[in-house]
C-alpha cells in the first residue's frame, strides 16, 4: 500500500481512470489506490 506500506492488498477492478491503471484496496487501512499496470 502506498499509504501505509502494508503488503496486504486486493484488486477491486482491472481498470481505473485509464486503461493503464488498476484499482486496488489495502486490507490493512482499507484505502483504495490506483496501480500502474506493467505491459
Amino acid at each position: 500500500c502506498p499509504r501505509c506500506g502494508s503488503a496486504e492488498t486486493e484488486e477491486l477492478a482491472p481498470f481505473g481512470a485509464t486503461a493503464c491503471k488498476a484499482l486496488w484496496r489495502c486490507r490493512a487501512c482499507r484505502e483504495p489506490f490506483e496501480h500502474f499496470k506493467c505491459h
